[in-house]
C-alpha cells in the first residue's frame, strides 16, 4: 500500500494555530469550519504569529448583546474581536501566543454580502482575516491605519483568490 505523503506545512500548521469553533447562529449555508480555519490561518500567518483563536458564530440577538455591551452600540454587527491581553496585564511567563476570539453574525454578513454584490464566502473570508487582523493589533482608527490595514487584507485576500472587497464596497 502507498503512503501518503507528509508535508511538512501541515505539522507546522497544527504546531503554531489551534481553532476552536462553535455554531450557536441557527444560519444555514455558512461555509465548512476548514475554510474559516484556512482563513484565519492566511492572516496568522504572515506575521508568523502562534495563535489559538474560538471562532463564535452569533444570531443577531446574541450579536448584539456582544456589541452593545462590549461597544456601547446597541445593534448587530458583522464581527467583533476580543484579544485575550486586550487591556489586560500578562503574567511575566507569558508563552507568545495570540489568544483572542472572533464573534461573527452570520446574519449580518449574508446581508452586507448581498448588498455589496458579494458572494458570502467572499464576505465571510474577508471578515475572518479583517477579525483576525484586529486580534493581532491591528485597527483602523485614524486614515492611515485604516489605509495599511485595508491594503493588508486586500493583499492577504488575494493571495487566496478573492477580489479586493473595499473595490467592490464602492461599485
Amino acid at each position: 500500500m502507498k503512503q501518503a505523503k507528509q508535508y511538512p506545512f501541515h505539522r507546522i500548521w497544527q504546531q503554531r494555530f489551534r481553532l476552536h469553533s462553535e455554531d450557536r447562529s441557527g444560519f444555514d449555508g455558512l461555509p465548512a469550519e476548514r475554510q474559516w480555519r484556512n482563513w484565519i490561518w492566511q492572516a496568522l500567518k504572515h506575521d508568523g504569529a502562534r495563535a489559538e483563536i474560538g471562532l463564535l458564530l452569533l444570531d443577531e440577538a446574541e450579536a448584539r448583546a456582544y456589541n452593545r455591551d462590549y461597544r456601547g452600540k446597541d445593534y448587530a454587527t458583522n464581527v467583533l474581536s476580543f484579544a485575550l491581553n486586550e487591556g489586560e496585564i500578562l503574567p511575566p511567563e507569558d508563552d507568545g501566543i495570540l489568544r483572542g476570539d472572533l464573534l461573527i453574525c452570520p446574519q449580518v454578513v449574508a446581508r452586507e454580502a448581498a448588498e455589496q454584490g458579494k458572494t458570502l464566502t467572499q464576505h465571510c473570508a474577508h471578515l475572518a482575516v479583517h477579525g483576525t487582523l484586529h486580534l493581532m493589533g491591528y485597527d483602523h482608527i485614524d486614515d492611515a491605519e485604516a489605509e495599511d490595514m485595508e491594503a493588508l487584507e486586500t493583499r492577504l485576500l488575494a493571495q487566496m483568490g478573492y477580489p479586493d472587497p473595499y473595490a467592490q464596497e464602492s461599485a
